[in-house]
């Protein structure tokens, strides 16, 4: 089911995108289309999610909105098989909102945390869901930050980010303080097995699977306000896929550094 871009009718600053919207719900699908029609983009409704894959690998919409909680393939699933997908054909990530009656904040972060761009909770409201595509397509990292990875912020500015994500998180659950060291300590154990397995890739020369580990090391590291170490992972990523094997060694001595200095201002503030 097509919907045209119709520009009359579009908000003031939002560029018109080609959407794919995934819900198994033919009426919360339809919905969703017919408000991104209000806000001047076309959309192409798909109520089979591992049909949706295959359309958003197709090259032909700039964003998804994926509903979560689908039978068999849930969103979660369906948005680890696109990743994977893209990976292995070296292709750029398609930005993708999570569309969900999960609407509290830790179902937030943890969309955030899976690798969704966005969060848009049910019922879906056209203001939210405007600003939500416009973020996802904007060429910008958290905070504004270009990412395409201009020179990275001082060191002290990245402190204050990571002081904020873990106050952050701290705040989800007010009555359970536990929440946000758990969320460090997945980030700490996640983070140590894709610098291991870049650290491997560069033995071994694997391009693939040093591009791999240093984009989602780079992804991590976004969330959690770590531009510094963002930056160098997606150098290093860089590096890998054009096989500058030397300079990947020393960007990882590098990333080892600032990894080190992330863990140690992530646990002190999550005490």
């Amino acid at each position: 089911m097509n919907f045209p871009v119709h520009d009359p009718t579009r908000l003031p600053g939002h560029k018109a995108a080609r959407l794919l919207v995934v819900d198994d719900d033919p009426l919360s699908s339809s919905l969703q289309a017919h408000l991104a029609l209000l806000l001047g983009h076309a959309a192409t409704v798909e109520n089979d999610p591992e049909r949706a894959v295959e359309l958003a690998l197709s090259g032909e919409f700039d964003a998804m909105l994926l509903d979560l909680g689908m039978p068999q393939v849930d969103g979660f699933e369906a948005l680890r098989r696109l990743r994977e997908r893209e990976a292995a054909a070296e292709r750029a990530p398609l930005p993708v909102i999570a569309v969900t009656g999960y609407a509290s904040e830790a179902d937030r972060l943890r969309c955030l945390m899976a690798g969704f761009n966005e969060h848009v909770s049910k019922p879906v409201q056209a203001s939210t869901l405007g600003a939500s595509i416009a973020r996802a397509l904007a060429p910008h990292g958290p905070d504004g930050a270009d990412a395409a990875g201009d020179a990275p912020p001082p060191r002290d500015c990245d402190a204050e980010r990571l002081r904020a994500t873990v106050r952050r998180l701290g705040d989800v659950k007010p009555d359970d303080r536990s929440f946000a060291p758990t969320v460090t300590e997945s980030f700490a154990l996640r983070s140590a097995q894709l610098i291991e397995s870049l650290r491997a890739a560069i033995d071994a020369r694997d391009g693939e699977q040093g591009s791999r580990a240093a984009y989602a090391l780079r992804a991590s590291a976004e969330f959690l306000g770590a531009l510094r170490l963002a930056s160098m992972s997606g150098e290093l990523d860089a590096a890998c896929g054009a096989a500058h094997w030397e300079a990947a060694r020393d960007l990882l001595a590098a990333i080892d550094r600032e990894h080190q200095a992330v863990l140690t201002l992530l646990f002190e503030s999550s005490r």
